[in-house]
């Protein structure tokens, strides 16, 4: 084989490596920010998952939507958790309407705290 046709060959060979591994990586890159992505938008569903839940508890809490209620007059709720986990909470109702000015305070340690709205 003549020599000039070994350079050609070897040299095609190189380009074509160069080539074979810059596809690799651009692939590589690609793949790794789809799947930094996929983790992200994972996290940010998981953290939203639980707001219709939470309106509907904002909602029957608030007495916009009623509760099941027993014999005995106690709301009933069924929640899950983080894990899942079903608990059941009995609720007695005890509701006082604010004026614009009104402010709500409970006592804690002996000491008179200011209760916050829910965000």
């Amino acid at each position: 084989m003549p020599e000039w046709l070994e350079i050609v060959v070897i040299v095609a060979f190189a380009i074509g490596a160069v080539f074979f591994f810059a596809k690799y990586r651009e692939t590589a890159a690609a793949l790794h920010e789809s799947e930094r992505m996929k983790a992200r938008l994972s996290n940010d569903l998981n953290r939203y998952r639980d707001v219709p839940k939470l309106r509907a508890l904002r909602d029957a809490l608030i007495g916009v939507k009623a509760l099941p209620t027993d014999d005995e007059g106690n709301e009933h709720l069924l929640l899950s958790d983080g894990d899942l986990q079903l608990h059941h909470l009995v609720l007695r109702r005890e509701a006082n309407a604010l004026g614009k000015e009104g402010t709500a305070s409970y006592i804690k340690d002996g000491k008179e705290v200011e209760l916050q709205e829910l965000e």
